[in-house]
């Protein structure tokens, strides 16, 4: 595995690592390019980039991850190309696939984020047609019938839920110390028809979709399957690989939970990419 520092954009704005496999990437294999999650820059939140980039070198995938402007080592461009955040996105993804087909003779790419990185792949697969896959992870979903039985089923059994009323009606002192908040939103979920939409855009494209959803996401994401079921008029095939990890968090911090991720997500890439001997 080898990694390599590189600076590229227009401007040399942006810092981003290569990782490569020992030997050279197969060309008939896409390509990884990581997104940044929330205010994360290119390592990802408790170095899960860094862990998934160095495994798929090891499988054989090359891949770049890359600060965005203005965060991490890349700085604002002097002159930039866009005016809006997300078009000023899609030139960033633009610059780092090409240099991704420089350095690794890729000819497509698969997205891969989390959260708030997910929703941009969301947007950068829809523009961009050198994207092949995308890799998405806590990001997008849509609520089902399921979903609604389940959610109100675990609220209901829920002990902790049933001790947070008995301390909101019967009040303990220093109760308002201990809020929690339960989750914060940095990204606004497509509507269940727009999903949909474009979906089956990318799928039209050949696009392959691999959504995997962490127990963090009890707020819009309960049982396996739920995003198929929830998009059922709409024709998926196997271009749509489901996973549900409900005893990872968010982050996957816990190692167990993290490799079962990286396994999955190199299961899916081998299967969809195979190499011919």
């Amino acid at each position: 595995m080898r990694e390599t520092p590189l600076i590229f954009g227009h401007e040399s704005h942006l810092v981003g690592i290569l990782c490569e496999p020992d030997e050279p990437a197969r060309q008939e294999r896409p390509a990884l390019l990581f997104l940044n999650a929330g205010l994360e820059h290119r390592v990802g939140p408790r170095g899960l980039s860094v862990a998934v980039a160095r495994a798929l070198a090891d499988a054989g995938f090359a891949s770049l991850r890359f600060d965005y402007a203005g965060m991490g080592e890349s700085r604002k461009p002097q002159s930039p190309l866009a005016v809006e955040r997300r078009d000023e996105l899609q030139v960033e993804c633009a610059a780092a696939i090409e240099l991704l087909h420089e350095r690794v003779g890729c000819s497509r790419v698969v997205l891969f984020g989390l959260c708030s990185g997910a929703d941009d792949a969301h947007h950068v697969a829809l523009s961009q047609s050198a994207v092949a896959g995308m890799i998405q992870i806590d990001g997008h979903a849509a609520i089902t019938a399921g979903f609604k039985w389940r959610y109100i089923a675990q609220r209901l059994s829920s002990p902790r839920r049933w001790q947070n009323w008995f301390e909101r009606k019967f009040g303990a002192p220093g109760d308002a110390d201990h809020a929690v908040i339960e989750r914060i939103d940095f990204f606004e979920m497509p509507d269940r028809d727009t999903l949909a939409r474009d979906l089956s855009t990318l799928v039209a494209r050949d696009v392959r979709l691999f959504y995997a959803y962490s127990g963090a996401t009890h707020g819009y994401y309960n049982h396996a399957g739920q995003l198929r079921n929830a998009l059922a008029d709409i024709e998926l095939g196997d271009h749509l690989h489901e996973q549900f990890l409900p005893s990872a968090d968010h982050t996957f911090s816990r190692n167990a939970e993290r490799m079962r991720l990286i396994e999955a997500v190199i299961a899916w890439l081998q299967s969809g990419w195979p190499v011919a001997e």
